[in-house]
């Protein structure tokens, strides 16, 4: 086989490894093409794309920046640079990557993605032209539209689209959830909670899609030792994803602790790049007196996480100044 015929081989099986979520094979793969062309362009980006797919974030970023400037004229590097930047929730940056993307190299998924960005910085009226365009090639544009509008707290719009979608692909376990989610949303917090407290006595458990609604009535409600009893009882075993979710509940209801405990808990991946998730976590620490776990949870993770020392000088300032004013 002939050097070129071997790369293009090499290249096509790691492309499937990926696709297929093989990390383990794309990394054997990689490391074989790191030694037969470690500086090409192709071989980069597939080392890139291997760090976005296994959540090695922080390599991802660095990596990206690195080839962002080898590579200015690469569609496809500034489109996976544009993900990674999404997922850090670096969102100018991401949507720079993006248009430079479609720039170079026009393409749908390009435009599908800087409207999901433009989305969370609630630039929704491009936004929603760009998904609608998008949802032409792809139907997953469109449960990014029924979020969109959920944003927009057009409830009606955001079921109908969660609704085509689950025309096509009936199953879809995340879909599902969001229609769960949008349709509690829909009720009044009476509603939903009697609802809810119907299920529990048939002996239903309460599912993920809508312990989040349900707690959020709950203390909207005024019932904040039953919302606090439904999150205690599940602290153990939260998703990462539905765990933060309930903390940015308990966090604009005012229940520091417990937002606390679960932003901590949840420490790490993106989060540990998401300063608004820190400065809650801090600001929460402050109220219930838990800046000391907050400094060690930052001290253990400082080595993974550089930008955390700068946080650490600050709040080791800030607990000084309070320990001297008592």
């Amino acid at each position: 086989m002939s050097e070129k015929s071997l790369l293009a081989a090499l290249r096509h099986n790691m492309r499937q490894a990926l696709v297929q979520g093989n990390l383990q094979d794309a990394e054997q793969i990689l490391a074989r093409l790191k030694k037969e062309d470690p500086l090409s362009r192709d071989t980069r980006g597939l080392e890139l794309e291997l760090y976005l797919n296994s959540n090695q974030l922080q390599e991802a970023s660095a990596l990206a920046r690195q080839l962002r400037r080898l590579f200015p004229d690469s569609g496809r590097i500034l489109f996976l640079a544009g993900r990674v930047a999404y997922r850090l929730k670096h969102y100018q940056e991401a949507e720079s990557c993006f248009r430079e993307s479609q720039r170079v190299f026009p393409h749908w998924r390009a435009l599908h993605w800087l409207g999901k960005t433009l989305s969370q910085t609630d630039r929704y009226q491009e936004a929603e032209s760009l998904l609608l365009s998008a949802s032409e090639r792809t139907p997953y544009a469109l449960l990014d539209l029924a979020w969109l509008y959920e944003r927009k707290n057009d409830l009606e719009a955001a079921l109908g689209k969660c609704e085509e979608f689950l025309e096509k692909y009936p199953a879809h376990p995340f879909a599902g959830e969001q229609r769960i989610r949008i349709k509690a949303k829909m009720l009044e917090p009476d509603a939903l909670i009697g609802e809810v407290d119907t299920l529990a006595e048939l002996g239903e458990e309460i599912g993920e899609a809508l312990l989040p609604e349900y707690v959020e009535r709950l203390f909207a409600t005024g019932q904040s030792l039953r919302a606090r009893e439904e999150i205690t009882k599940r602290m153990g075993s939260l998703q990462t994803k539905l765990a933060v979710r309930l903390a940015w509940i308990c966090y604009h209801a005012r229940a520091y602790d417990l937002a606390c405990a679960l932003f901590l808990a949840n420490l790490h991946g993106p989060t540990l790049s998401d300063y608004k998730y820190l400065a809650a976590l801090e600001a929460a620490a402050r109220r219930c007196n838990r800046l000391p776990q907050v400094l060690e949870a930052y001290r253990s993770l400082a080595q993974q996480a550089p930008q955390l020392h700068g946080r650490i000088k600050s709040l080791t300032r800030r607990e000084r100044r309070e320990r001297n004013d008592k």
